[in-house]
């Protein structure tokens, strides 16, 4: 029997596909949920050992610890990152780890960051570093995922608006993150103590993406790029939607100004995704049609095209937070 690996997040954007692999590879897995959803019961009918609990709560934690050997921690996009990851290594400090493998972010590499998820994220690691656990961080850039809220726009209008100026991004997609955790997992050895940064092939402007959704969707999509103001009013319209609330438009606005920078086209593409899975990661045509295929905006009418519309013009007089009770939250 293969050892037994324990998964936090496993309903997210990471967690769920290294599950799956892991699973289908023969591995005991239990994964660490807040309540029993849909997506956690399909886990559990593939295998999946479910344990009720919260990253917050110790009690919890040792529970979840107790009969495993190797974990993938991944703090939600909630605050208390820091202080969860102090009670996360208070558990596993009563129990011999093979491994811990954590998602960290390739901004937190930066120290000139505004962003107290990601500063948070950065001490997390000093802090595994002085408990002296066995630790693989994971420190990807920005996901290929977060440009897929403007696929409606796309599809309908032919429009990509979002606030990335002249930034490039060698996006990577979810699947190769879940399989790059999966497999150190199954053998994190001659990576403990290592930063690794899964990315895409190519790094890639906002134009060149607009020009792949052209070719992809079969009609022109002309990028457009929008104030700051303009993309939280759009994040705050659809934030149910798109599962967002106001304390994660209060980080990925300063994600954005990083992106305007070119902080996440530094370094440029890595061979990561292929020296640990034996694939080619997905370039960025390949996960545009994976999402096409799984959208409801895929196919042209009028009255797709009337909705559309009605929700892009909606976005200027949106009612949202300014910029100081957004970073009321960023404390």
């Amino acid at each position: 029997m293969k050892e037994k690996i324990l998964i936090t997040s496993a309903t997210g954007k990471t967690g769920y596909p290294a599950t799956v692999q892991l699973l289908k590879d023969g591995y005991q897995v239990k994964i660490l949920v807040r309540s029993r959803n849909s997506r956690a019961l399909a886990l559990e009918k593939l295998g999946a050992e479910i344990q009720i609990g919260q990253l917050s709560d110790l009690n919890d934690l040792i529970k979840a610890l107790a009969d495993v050997k190797r974990v993938y921690y991944c703090h939600p996009f909630v605050p208390g990152l820091l202080i969860n990851t102090k009670t996360f290594i208070e558990a596993a400090k009563l129990y011999k780890l093979d491994a811990v493998v954590m998602m960290g972010q390739w901004l937190a590499e930066f120290t000139d960051q505004n962003s107290i998820h990601t500063n948070e994220t950065r001490e997390a690691y000093r802090l595994f570093k002085e408990a002296n656990i066995k630790v693989v961080y994971l420190i990807p850039g920005f996901f290929a995922d977060n440009l897929f809220f403007v696929l409606e726009f796309a599809t309908q209008l032919g429009l990509m608006p979002l606030p990335f100026s002249h930034g490039r991004n060698p996006a990577v997609s979810n699947e190769d993150l879940g399989l790059v955790i999966a497999s150190l997992l199954k053998n994190p050895s001659p990576y403990i103590g290592q930063k690794l940064r899964p990315s895409g092939p190519v790094s890639l402007s906002a134009k060149e993406m607009a020009a792949i959704f052209s070719k992809t969707i079969g009609r022109k999509v002309r990028y457009m790029n929008i104030p700051e103001w303009m993309f939280l009013k759009a994040a705050f319209v659809f934030a149910k939607d798109l599962g967002l609330d106001a304390f994660t438009i209060s980080q990925v606005r300063h994600y954005m100004h990083q992106y305007r920078l070119n902080k996440f086209d530094i370094g440029g593409p890595t061979q990561v995704v292929k020296q640990l899975t034996g694939k080619e990661p997905d370039d960025f045509e390949t996960i545009v049609k994976r999402y096409l295929n799984n959208s409801p905006y895929m196919g042209r009418s009028f009255a797709k095209w009337v909705t559309a519309i009605k929700k892009f013009l909606q976005i200027p007089f949106a009612q949202v937070p300014n910029i100081a009770e957004l970073e009321a939250l960023n404390k």
